[in-house]
């Protein structure tokens, strides 16, 4: 399920990476150590874990990615909903 589309990201000291999207996310299902696969807009996959979540906007704190892996237009896909 896809999540959103990366617009922006920011290291969050001692947490991760803060991926943030444009518009409304797709959160359901999506929960703590929720497993994600990052596809670049060159098509690479990384797959990652939730970390943190911003209810309000829809913000999402994952585990093991770097900010310059991560480009906007990244789209952040839901694979293990609990």
């Amino acid at each position: 399920m896809l999540v959103f589309k990366v617009t922006d990201t920011f290291r969050v000291d001692g947490k991760g990476l803060l991926l943030s999207g444009s518009g409304k996310p797709n959160l359901k299902g999506v929960d703590f150590r929720s497993e994600l696969k990052l596809i670049l807009p060159n098509k690479s996959e990384l797959f990652t874990s939730v970390v943190g979540i911003n209810w309000q906007n829809g913000d999402l704190i994952v585990s093991d990615v770097d900010k310059l892996v991560v480009p906007n237009g990244t789209e952040v896909w839901l694979i293990d909903s609990k």
